[in-house]
């Protein structure tokens, strides 16, 4: 399930929530104030890795 960022109208938090794809913009209520006035916000996409090498030691040059 991937993170989403929101961002409320009402008073101005912004918060992360984990949510499903089908539901990231369903049913959104501020955890702060609960208000329903809550906007998804564009972030960062972050893929994690192990190492700083590739793959099974073949290098491309």
């Amino acid at each position: 399930m991937p993170m989403y960022e929101y961002r409320c109208t009402a008073c101005g938090e912004t918060y992360e929530q984990l949510r499903r794809m089908s539901e990231a913009d369903k049913d959104l209520a501020c955890p702060h104030c609960g208000s329903q006035q809550v906007e998804r916000q564009i972030s960062a996409c972050s893929i994690g890795g192990c190492g700083g090498g590739s793959a099974g030691g073949a290098g491309f040059s």
